[in-house]
């Protein structure tokens, strides 16, 4: 589905909802489609929330409605917990080995959310739809054995973890605030642009100027993840201190 399309399916489960009244929940969505559809003019004039199943969730779906006209929501986000059947012979699986095992079951993208990897314990959000698949379907990542169970969505290991930065900055520009979080020079910082290797909520930054706003999520591929959360204070020689938080 193009960006264009996805657009337009959300716009049309906004107005099913203004039709019938009921919730209307979409697939998971990728921080780009969320963003197209946010930015969106006809988007304001509906309500809606988006929703992945935990604090800080990259992947969510649009639930289409407002609780005093629908009731509260109830989106179908699932979480699976996935453990090791022996520890001893685990071998190390990354985000990618889980993916690629879900994607091997024939689930498609859209019904999984994010997966967190934690050590020798995964968790994966999924549409109500794809859990008893997980469960009963998935037993092996890569070499792994494996076992998935249903899990309650209120673990520990769920919330995110963050790693407080501090940095000084010439301005809000995106590649002063790259280069700040990379600790690199922004000559360097700007071949990562030219690599697309930089991303704000989801999408290549072609814009290097572009301010950066609180809650916006810095990417930077093969380095990790960040959330901007504004300027501290500016100094007498006008520079900004700004804050982040690093995705850990």
């Amino acid at each position: 589905m193009t960006n264009d399309a996805a657009v337009r399916h959300l716009l049309d489960l906004c107005r099913r909802n203004e039709r019938t009244g009921l919730w209307q929940y979409s697939g998971f969505l990728s921080p780009a489609e969320q963003d197209d559809f946010l930015r969106c003019p006809e988007a304001a004039g509906y309500p809606f929330l988006m929703a992945g199943g935990y604090e800080g969730a990259e992947r969510r779906i649009l639930a289409a409605g407002s609780e005093e006209e629908s009731g509260p929501p109830e989106p179908p986000i699932r979480v699976i917990a996935v453990r090791m059947k022996s520890d001893k012979y685990a071998e190390e699986l990354t985000h990618r080995d889980y993916l690629g095992a879900i994607l091997g079951l024939g689930i498609e993208r859209s019904l999984i959310g994010d997966i967190l990897v934690r050590e020798k314990r995964a968790w994966f959000f999924c549409l109500e739809g794809a859990a008893e698949m997980l469960v009963s379907s998935l037993a092996q990542v890569r070499q792994t054995a494996v076992t998935a169970e249903i899990s309650a969505p209120d673990v520990p290991e769920l919330q995110p973890r963050f790693a407080p930065m501090r940095v000084n900055v010439a301005s809000e520009r995106l590649d002063a605030v790259a280069a700040a979080f990379l600790n690199v020079s922004r000559g360097q910082a700007e071949k990562l642009f030219g690599a697309e290797k930089i991303l704000v909520n989801g999408r290549p930054a072609a814009d290097r100027s572009l301010r950066m706003k609180e809650g916006d999520i810095l990417t930077v591929r093969g380095f990790g993840k960040a959330v901007y959360d504004g300027i501290e204070h500016e100094t007498k020689k006008n520079r900004l201190w700004v804050n982040l938080r690093k995705y850990i």
